[in-house]
């Protein structure tokens, strides 16, 4: 596996586009995640909620699932119109990962149901199932390829790449948009409440202290290509370990073989990534199983964190937004090859094997990138990114 991640487009807490994210990402320690009652029946949760831009007009697109997709998508156009043109459009696909579509705009219809007797005069139902988001881009984009959704719970997304990379590799396509988005609803922000899976605070991966995890909203973008230039897609791991319908195998097992088929495809040793973005939720049964499959695959020396204490854990977008957090790590961008930091300010759980935990360290070099994204029913996702170093 050789794709090109030609282009990227990204939104969600730490920032409406490329620059402002990596900034946030990689900068000074600062909080990002936002207070809110409005979505929980109970307590305020902290959430990563994105803030519209001001001077973007996204008063006509209907759901707040697609004004996140189309502002990352207008950060891909400019790339993309060229390729359009050069291939055509019926050889233009679009893949993208979900969990919750715009269930947000059913949440409110229902409740007008119940007050007023109807749903809302503009609602369509539609909105809510898995495909809307792919549908709502391949319209953006005019693209008439192969169009569909994936819904794997949080590594949604991250199948989504290997997805469009399949048809890449079978010739069914020339031009993949693949990606993910999922925002804000109450049947996300309640249903971990209901599972006692909520932070009371902001979440702490891998800290003694935690105590579950912060939901979050993002979209997340690529092109992808077969051509050889540019960051690549270089192998990708995916494993179904069933072991429960929402916990992890205790062991690890399935997330480390994924991380190692995935290190295994791309014809490297674990020795040579660089950097590794956990999934690392802030809950006490995954941050343990994580570390154990860490410490089994790369070991102690190989730098790690979490990042989603920064964005919130976004669900169906969270596969392809942490893959993109490594791309931008990969990119131009960032000069001075730093790494972002794991949360800070809390005692390290030293009942966990001992891994390599960010501290936001500067590197001489900056190659492979792993990121790891484990769902429900044991849906384990890890992939390989990497450019030529010069």
């Amino acid at each position: 596996m050789t794709i090109c991640l030609k282009e990227f487009g990204v939104v969600c807490a730490l920032g409406n586009d490329k620059q402002q994210v990596l900034n946030a990402l990689i900068g000074e320690d600062k909080k990002y995640l936002s207070l809110d009652s409005e979505l929980p029946i109970e307590a305020p949760q902290y959430v990563g909620r994105v803030g519209l831009p001001a001077d973007l007009d996204v008063q006509q697109i209907s759901t707040n699932n697609n004004k996140l997709a189309y502002i990352a998508y207008q950060q891909i156009a400019d790339a993309l119109q060229p390729l359009i043109s050069q291939y055509g459009e019926h050889r233009v696909a679009v893949v993208i990962g979900t969990s919750t579509a715009s269930i947000y705009e059913g949440e409110l219809a229902r409740k007008e149901l119940a007050t007023q007797g109807q749903f809302p005069s503009d609602f369509k139902y539609e909105v809510q199932e898995m495909s809307a988001p792919a549908t709502y881009i391949a319209t953006l984009a005019n693209a008439k390829g192969p169009v569909y959704g994936i819904s794997t719970a949080c590594s949604s997304s991250g199948k989504a790449l290997v997805s469009a990379s399949t048809l890449l590799d079978n010739d069914l396509a020339d031009v993949v948009i693949a990606g993910g988005v999922d925002s804000l609803t109450q049947l996300t922000l309640n249903g971990f409440q209901s599972l006692e899976s909520i932070s009371k605070h902001i979440c702490q991966p891998f800290q003694r202290d935690r105590d579950g995890i912060n939901i979050g909203e993002a979209a997340a973008l690529f092109i992808m290509t077969k051509d050889n230039d540019g960051i690549q897609l270089l192998g990708a791991g995916e494993t179904s370990d069933a072991y429960h319908i929402s916990a992890p195998s205790p062991d690890g097992s399935g997330a480390a073989s994924a991380m190692a088929l995935a290190i295994e495809n791309a014809n490297i040793s674990a020795k040579q990534i660089d950097y590794v973005n956990l999934h690392g939720t802030g809950t006490i049964k995954n941050d343990e199983m994580e570390a154990l499959a860490m410490a089994s695959v790369c070991g102690e020396t190989v730098h790690c964190s979490s990042t989603k204490h920064l964005t919130g854990h976004t669900l169906g977008a969270a596969g392809a937004l942490e893959l993109g957090l490594c791309w931008l790590l990969l990119s131009d961008g960032n000069t001075a090859r730093k790494l972002p930091a794991n949360c800070k300010g809390g005692a390290i759980d030293e009942r966990m094997p001992t891994i390599k935990l960010s501290e936001g360290e500067k590197l001489d070099k900056l190659q492979y990138c792993l990121s790891n994204s484990f769902a429900f029913g044991g849906n384990n996702f890890s992939a390989v990114i990497g450019k030529n170093y010069e």
